[in-house]
């Protein structure tokens, strides 16, 4: 049993799109892998008509789970109402704008078979071409906060922030995850590699969103991710524990 989720947050027109982009990919994965997939739906206080959609659409699949913040909390809030939701033994987290496409799920999988690690984490850095429909400004953000990871987790991984991941749900459950927004991406593969946990990566393609507007405040995630990177100069190469 493998968990998708997907935390959203005013995303209608996304929600619009899963009957076309969605659900039939993973139909068809499920088919050809033998295996059986469920979706978790995580409305994160969204204001429009997000809740409404994705609600309709769990009315007609059964495979569809909506849970539903009354407020908007953040991607990492979202994400851990999800992970307690499930009892599935894999999980996969997405972007509700599909900027990581289902298609790449296989990639995910197939890595997992071959090593089981705790972890597969989709990378668009592993190989040339795979992030050219991103903006220059994101793209120099990234570049950026996934260098200075790099170099204080002392470890070969590209990128530390992408939400297209496989976990082992036992591996999450240890984690002890404390992050509310996008960080907590981060925060994940920080805390596999700093406990031990095996995390491979595989190449998958990062596209632009076709509808709405990125939710991401850069200056609070710049706040957010250098307070991470002090946390794991604590936990690391201090000893301390990783919360305050």
């Amino acid at each position: 049993m493998i968990s998708i989720i997907i935390p959203l947050y005013n995303e209608e027109d996304n929600v619009d799109s899963y009957d076309t982009d969605l659900f039939p990919v993973v139909d068809t994965i499920a088919n050809e892998y033998n295996m059986t997939f469920d979706f978790i739906f995580v409305n994160d206080g969204s204001k429009d008509r997000t809740r409404e959609k994705i609600t309709a659409i769990a009315a007609r699949r059964s495979d569809v789970r909506v849970l539903n913040h009354e407020r908007n909390r953040g991607m990492g809030a979202a994400l851990k109402t999800g992970f307690s939701q499930t009892d599935a033994d894999l999980i996969i987290t997405m972007d509700s704008d599909l900027t990581f496409r289902p298609e790449d799920i296989p990639a995910l999988l197939e890595a997992y078979a071959r090593d089981r690690p705790d972890c597969v984490s989709g990378s668009p850095y592993l190989e040339a071409g795979l992030m050219e429909e991103v903006t220059p400004m994101r793209l120099f953000f990234s570049k950026t906060v996934n260098f200075m990871y790099r170099v204080l987790l002392r470890q070969p991984i590209t990128c530390v922030s992408p939400i297209f991941r496989l976990y082992k749900a036992d591996t999450l459950k240890k984690l002890d995850l404390e992050s509310e927004n996008f960080e907590i991406n981060a925060e994940i593969i920080s805390k596999c590699l700093i406990y031990g946990y095996r995390v491979v990566e595989v190449p998958v393609t990062l596209y632009r969103r076709k509808y709405g507007e990125s939710k991401i405040n850069i200056r609070r995630e710049i706040f957010n991710n250098l307070n991470m990177m002090r946390k794991i100069v604590r936990t690391k190469y201090f000893h301390q524990p990783w919360r305050s």
